[in-house]
């Protein structure tokens, strides 16, 4: 959004291909959608395949991902390849990139970079973000050896089906592999550039030049932001106080089904008042009747309007999320220590960056939360001082 907002204000006509349900946000902004279909949240929670993956997630069950994923995997071609036939440039993102190139090819004066959120390019030191782990492994061919496993997964849920596909509009079958695909198209490694600081992550040495790492993308200040009263009102109360932001994102809803967002929220709450914290939790995305059944105390305020967060980390003095890359890199550059409550994909990868930065305490998935390991870590990022002693520097080199 920030991007498409800025390239339309040096004068070029933007489209995003989004989710229906994101489309009306996007408009509202001035610019214009492509829907793309496929909705993740919706397949897993309303098809049996998505159903079972989402209560068992694993990439061993290979067959179960390919039969949740391949319905998807169409919608999102079609939406594609309708975006881009009348585009000058498309731009790639993490979850496009496959798809993005596999269409392109239909389109051949049709140019392509690719703008990501975390490291897609495959490099001896460190491992993948998208294998869901840690970010460093003992051994550089072992950081290797895992960049392959993500190429042979990747490979294995898209290969059938996209070709499947391509047949359908005269192009020939494809060997879908990031590095190969992008050396076919266009002869040399496809500029990319991501969005992730360098000094969470240095800049490996083995990248193409076409490879560049420039940092994360930061929400600015919206001057005419108002924020509601009762949140006033509670950052006023608390003024002299440590505040924590609790926010789980949309991963919450992809991931959970009702009573178990609400069960979540409640060891998070148990948590908290173990460490008597005061507490603002995100709860955007939830409904009334949920909402509702939670307890209420002076200490904690339910948010259930997205607010900013350019505007409401100022006031706050550390961070619960999910460790998606945005947010990560948001609860940084306001100098707040960061715990990880991880989902999957990239975000273990970033939660292990902010411990080995000693940013924050080391990151807990979220299949092995409970009340205990949470307040522990509640206690570590409210009292270890990450702020004075290893964020400030940090904070010094991300603003800039």
């Amino acid at each position: 959004m920030i991007l498409a907002e800025e390239l339309k204000k040096r004068g070029h006509t933007v489209w995003l291909g989004v989710h229906k349900r994101y489309q009306d946000i996007v408009k509202a902004t001035g610019i214009d959608t492509v829907e793309i279909g496929g909705d993740l949240e919706y397949f897993l929670s309303t098809t049996q395949e998505g159903i079972e993956l989402r209560r068992n997630p694993s990439i061993l069950k290979m067959g179960l991902v390919k039969r949740t994923f391949q319905p998807m995997i169409e919608e999102w071609f079609n939406g594609i390849l309708s975006g881009i036939k009348d585009a000058d440039l498309i731009v790639l993102t993490v979850a496009s990139i496959i798809l993005g190139l596999s269409c392109i090819e239909k389109f051949p004066n049709t140019k392509a970079i690719g703008i990501y959120t975390f490291p897609v390019t495959r490099t001896a030191h460190f491992s993948p973000p998208s294998l869901g782990g840690t970010s460093d492994s003992l051994f550089n061919w072992t950081n290797l050896l895992k960049w392959k496993i993500v190429d042979f997964t990747m490979s294995n849920i898209y290969n059938d089906k996209l070709n499947e596909l391509r047949v359908t509009k005269d192009l020939p079958p494809m060997k879908l592999n990031y590095d190969r695909m992008t050396r076919s198209l266009f002869r040399k490694p496809m500029v990319s550039a991501t969005i992730y600081s360098k000094y969470l992550l240095p800049r490996p040495s083995d990248w193409h030049e076409n490879d560049h790492m420039v940092g994360p993308i930061p929400e600015e200040g919206n001057q005419n932001f108002e924020p509601p009263t009762p949140l006033l009102d509670f950052l006023t109360k608390w003024k002299n106080e440590k505040i924590i932001y609790v926010g789980l994102g949309s991963m919450m809803g992809t991931m959970f089904e009702a009573d178990e967002k609400i069960e979540f929220i409640r060891k998070i709450l148990l948590a908290l008042d173990r460490n008597n914290c005061k507490a603002v939790i995100s709860l955007v995305g939830f409904e009334n009747k949920d909402i509702s059944k939670l307890s209420t105390t002076d200490n904690i305020l339910y948010l259930t309007h997205g607010i900013p967060h350019c505007w409401l980390f100022l006031y706050m003095s550390a961070t619960i999320h999910h460790g998606g890359a945005g947010t990560t890199h948001a609860s940084l550059r306001y100098g707040l220590p960061t715990l990880v409550l991880s989902f999957g994909a990239d975000q273990p990868f970033n939660g292990d960056r902010i411990f080995i930065n000693r940013l924050g305490p080391r990151s807990i998935p979220i299949r092995q939360t409970n009340v205990k390991n949470l307040a522990n870590a509640i206690r570590d990022v409210m009292i270890d001082n990450y702020n004075i002693i290893f964020i400030k520097p940090v904070l010094k080199r991300l603003a800039n």
